[in-house]
């Protein structure tokens, strides 16, 4: 799979436009297809959890794990420059920082 990513990768840039446009034109639904297809894979269920990346961490009976997207979900979206997107348009929460206590000598 690496191997043909990369090909595709050199194809389009050694290629002229009109064979560029024919290749994006092949390849482009394909590869949005396959990763629909992963992302399928790892949809959160209603807790936010990845039924994939679950079932592979250690479970710990005594401890909840907090819901949170999984790494396949987190690297599309910052590929996809999606995440920087939404933070941008969520208003910052202002973090105060603690302060030193003077030591007693």
């Amino acid at each position: 799979m690496h191997q043909r990513l990369d090909d595709l990768t050199r194809s389009a840039g050694l290629c002229d436009s009109g064979r560029a446009t024919e290749l994006a034109r092949r390849e482009i639904p394909l590869l949005v297809q396959a990763l629909r297809s992963v992302l399928a894979a790892h949809e959160p269920d209603e807790h936010g959890r990845c039924p994939v990346c679950r079932d592979q961490s250690p479970r710990l009976p005594f401890r909840r794990r907090p819901s949170m997207p999984c790494r396949a979900y987190l690297a599309v979206q910052l590929r996809l420059g999606t995440i920087e997107a939404a933070a941008s348009r969520r208003p910052r929460l202002k973090r105060h920082r603690a302060t030193h206590l003077h030591s007693v000598s």
